[in-house]
């Protein structure tokens, strides 16, 4: 198992923290698929340990998270999988889409 540190993590640009077999986070990716959105899929227990992500997300953030998955886009935390539907849907109802960029 590796070790990533807050600085490793903070360089992945789309980032998305899954665990195996859960269902959130399948959606969440194939939410992002749809839209053709590359990301990066670091999975907990072999990419990186809970307490690291935690302090990763803390950091960035200032929120504390016990749950996957958890979503960067374009660098920004975005949150879960319910977070990430809220985000998505405010960017489709918006009319000043020449401003988002995933």
């Amino acid at each position: 198992m590796s070790t990533m540190t807050i600085e490793q993590l903070s360089e992945y640009k789309n980032l998305v923290i899954t665990q195996p077999h859960c269902p959130f986070c399948v959606k969440a990716k194939a939410l992002l698929d749809d839209r053709d959105t590359e990301y990066t899929t670091l999975v907990l227990g072999t990419d990186l340990e809970k307490t690291e992500m935690v302090a990763f997300i803390e950091q960035v953030a200032n929120t504390t998270v016990r749950t996957v998955p958890q979503i960067m886009l374009d660098g920004k935390f975005i949150g879960g999988h319910d977070d990430l539907v809220a985000f998505l849907e405010r960017q489709v109802n918006t009319e000043e889409l020449g401003d988002f960029e995933l």
